[in-house]
C-alpha cells in the first residue's frame, strides 16, 4: 500500500475533505493533493505527523497500514 491510498482511506473516513486537512495542518492544498495523487510520494515525518494529528489517528497506526498490507 502507498501513502497516498492511507491518506485517501483516512479522510473518507473521518469525512475530512482534502482542503479541510491542508487547513488543519496549515498547509496549502497543493500539498495535500500532491500526496493524495501519489506525485509526492512520502512526506516528511514532521508532515506525516500533522496530517495523523489532524485527523485523530496515531501515526504508528498509519504507517502500520503502510507495511502490513498484502501489497508490501
Amino acid at each position: 500500500m502507498e501513502y497516498k491510498d492511507v491518506l485517501a482511506y483516512y479522510l473518507d473516513a473521518k469525512g475530512i475533505s482534502a482542503a479541510e486537512l491542508a487547513r488543519r495542518i496549515d498547509s496549502p492544498r497543493s500539498t495535500v493533493n500532491e500526496l493524495l495523487k501519489g506525485r509526492a510520494k512520502d512526506p516528511k515525518l514532521g508532515t506525516a505527523k500533522a496530517i495523523a494529528d489532524a485527523l485523530g489517528v496515531p501515526l504508528e497506526e498509519m504507517v502500520a497500514m503502510l507495511y502490513d498490507s498484502p501489497d508490501c
